[in-house]
């Protein structure tokens, strides 16, 4: 059986129902901020992955025009009798 003294020391020790549930409005408070702010961080990275991707499809297609007008150059510079120091 609890006496007296082990139901102080388990109210002390033990949150409460009422304070439990104080506790837990903070709880949700601070839960709908942080989703916020997830949120956002989650818009501005989708943003950057999108920028990225872009700049990857740009790259990709640079390199592709680089190697046609190398091929190019060195058609004509064959053709014409010119030698190309590379």
């Amino acid at each position: 059986m609890l006496t007296k003294d082990d139901k102080g020391w388990i109210t002390e020790n033990f949150v409460t129902r009422g304070e439990f549930r104080s506790d837990m409005a903070e709880i949700k408070e601070d839960l709908k901020d942080l989703k916020k702010n997830i949120n956002k961080v989650l818009n501005a990275v989708d943003k950057f992955s999108g920028k990225v991707a872009d700049l990857e499809q740009e790259n990709k297609m640079g390199a592709i025009t680089l190697r046609r007008h190398d091929v190019q150059i060195h058609e004509l510079a064959a053709a014409s009798g010119t030698a190309i120091t590379e």
